[in-house]
């Protein structure tokens, strides 16, 4: 499908936090297909907090670059998965067990993460305490813009 335009996901755009359009003839390498409520945690240099979630639906195939493990639950709400790998605790936990020789060759394991214990509070408790964090992060927001002006 070489004139398909898909929204690629990938690590280089991930600062826009939009995905990239792109026409199938531009895709060079394995992909694989995402969705809306997916949760993206970038496997490379872990040590950098990177974790994206699909927020929205498109009428383009939804694909991202295989740097990024693809976390989808019926039991977790997305912007709570989302919030959680931010985490500290789970920051060095994902830092502590990496494969590489060091510094910006270092990878997350797929198989290492897929065994690690997410908590699953009562799905209203997930959505209660992803609105917390959000309602914080935007009064954060608010107080630097104002400090800035």
């Amino acid at each position: 499908m070489p004139g398909q335009l898909f929204d690629l996901y990938s690590v280089p755009i991930f600062s826009t936090m939009l995905p990239e359009k792109t026409h199938g003839s531009e895709i060079g390498s394995a992909k694989q297909v995402v969705k809306k409520g997916d949760v993206l945690l970038c496997k490379i240099n872990p040590h950098l907090n990177r974790v994206w979630e699909i927020t929205k639906d498109s009428n383009n195939i939804q694909i991202a670059s295989s740097e990024w493990i693809v976390v989808r639950s019926e039991f977790h709400h997305p912007p709570f998965l989302k919030w959680y790998f931010n985490s500290p605790k789970f920051r060095t936990l994902l830092s502590s067990q990496v494969s590489g020789v060091g510094g910006s060759l270092t990878r997350a394991q797929p198989a290492i993460v897929k065994s690690y214990l997410v908590p699953i509070p009562p799905m209203e408790e997930q959505k209660r305490i992803s609105s917390a964090i959000e309602l914080w992060f935007k009064s954060l927001d608010s107080i630097n813009l104002s400090l800035t002006n």
